[in-house]
């Protein structure tokens, strides 16, 4: 997905053994405006709301949720847009107007693009169901840049307006009731199951790198825990208001797996990272840089002070072979990682 860097990633998230899966409304009819509504993913603010009733959720009451699923008839047909899950327990089993429901709670990201098969949320940390009526809210964060057509997504007709949808046509607000709930997967652990010990959680750290001293700079993210995973935001810094201001909000990812890759535009780039693991989580860390300027260190005559050179294991080598990591230290006393292939 292409904001204002192009960020390739695979999120997997990683389930308990304990995991339960929850599939309700497994049915065959068919509605393209619930989760979400495809004609209208390049408006930031499209917006779907779903009450599944407690009768439905009564297995997993007392669980934890760790990943939501929906499931579109074929394929998604739209393209390249970041989509939010949100949830929030009601005491209504339906919406009686065409008016969102307000103060739900964001619990996930994903980016979802053509050809993919369900749409999956893997959440931040776990979410407790403790009973209730569950609303669930999927919200358009980041519209893309492509025509979009209607994907039709699996579910049950409803006897009662169980769903709401919103959009903007044409400048002019549409809101309308749906009497249709989507197929959704709710993962869990029940409540039954073992409390993880507390594990202690290492920061992670960064790798800046280029690919040719041209075309843009690149930043990697890497645990230091084994099993632990990262959430991270992207500030640009503002030089009229002289703040910090947010571009992406905390977003998971695996390390190894991906890479942050920023155009050579100039701007001054702030990333914060943590890692985690359940609820155990590290001290916060930042890597700041300014995009034309980490290349052009690469590429200037500052004194180099000693070259020391890693495999993508960590290990340290002799020299330079295949798909090596070369840190630069100079006499001013900063350090430079570059990925390059010998």
């Amino acid at each position: 997905m292409k904001k204002f860097f192009t960020l390739i990633s695979v999120a997997v998230l990683a389930i308990a053994a304990q995991a339960n899966v929850l599939t309700v409304c497994d049915g065959t009819a068919t509605n393209y405006l619930v989760p979400i509504n495809g004609w209208y993913v390049d408006q930031e603010g499209t917006m779907s709301q779903m009450i599944y009733p407690a009768e439905m959720l009564t297995e997993m009451q007392n669980g934890m949720i760790s990943q939501v699923k929906f499931y579109p008839e074929e394929v998604i047909e739209f393209d390249d847009c970041e989509l939010q899950l949100s949830f929030k327990v009601v005491d209504e089993n339906g919406f009686e107007e065409t008016t969102a429901i307000e103060g739900a709670t964001v619990v996930s990201k994903m980016d979802a693009f053509y050809g993919y098969t369900e749409l999956t949320f893997n959440l931040y940390t776990p979410f407790e169901y403790t009973g209730g009526n569950l609303m669930a809210e999927v919200k358009v964060t980041y519209a893309g840049e492509y025509n979009w057509v209607s994907t039709y997504f699996l579910g049950v007709e409803t006897e009662n307006n169980a769903s709401f949808s919103h959009y903007m046509s044409y400048g002019t607000p549409s809101n309308k009731l749906h009497q249709f709930l989507p197929k959704c997967s709710f993962t869990y652990e029940p409540a039954s199951a073992p409390v993880d010990p507390v594990v202690a959680v290492g920061a992670p750290v960064f790798q800046g790198y280029t690919i040719d001293g041209i075309t843009g700079y690149g930043v990697g993210i890497t645990p230091t825990t084994e099993g632990s995973e990262i959430m991270y935001r992207v500030l640009i810094w503002d030089p009229v208001t002289e703040e910090w201001v947010l571009r992406t909000d905390w977003t998971l990812y695996q390390g190894n797996e991906g890479e942050i890759w920023f155009e050579n535009n100039g701007e001054k780039v702030r990333i914060e990272a943590y890692a985690f693991i359940g609820e155990s989580r590290s001290e916060d860390v930042a890597y700041e840089f300014t995009v034309a300027t980490a290349l052009d260190e690469l590429m200037s005559g500052k004194t180099v002070a000693g070259v020391r050179y890693f495999n993508m294991a960590g290990q340290e080598m002799q020299q330079a072979e295949g798909l090596t990591i070369v840190v630069t230290t100079y006499t001013d006393g900063t350090t430079n990682a570059v990925k390059v292939v010998k």
